[in-house]
């Protein structure tokens, strides 16, 4: 499969490959902001997902899910660590629990994000 070394680089080319469209949630949906599409749980999967995060602040985890709606629309979703605890409800977030699905690219290891200082210096 697939694996990046920066989520730029991870963005780019899911975009080429068809996942053009950007999802955020909005309660109990994804909602894609400039097609104003709504999409419950149940009308989407999540294809693949690569995780980044800084070299020395576990606070810097960023997941990238690229998810196919079950109309045909490809897209992405962003997640940085704790930034939807209040926006997402439950049920959408455990859309993303990916560790026990068949079928999911899960070769997104987490990869340090670069350009950020590592301590080590």
């Amino acid at each position: 499969m697939y694996k990046y070394d920066t989520m730029t680089e991870a963005m780019e080319t899911l975009q080429q490959r068809g996942y053009t469209q950007q999802f955020g949630p909005r309660g109990e949906y994804l909602e894609n902001t400039t097609k104003e599409v709504k999409v419950t749980s149940n009308e989407f999967d999540v294809d693949e997902f690569y995780r980044f995060e800084g070299p020395s602040d576990p606070g810097d985890e960023m997941t990238l899910y690229a998810i196919t709606c079950h109309n045909g629309m490809k897209g992405v979703f962003v997640a940085a660590q704790g930034t939807y605890a209040e926006e997402a409800s439950s049920e959408l977030m455990a859309k993303f629990n990916v560790s026990n699905r068949d079928g999911i690219n899960t070769d997104g290891a987490v990869t340090p994000m670069d350009g950020l200082p590592t301590g080590d210096n």
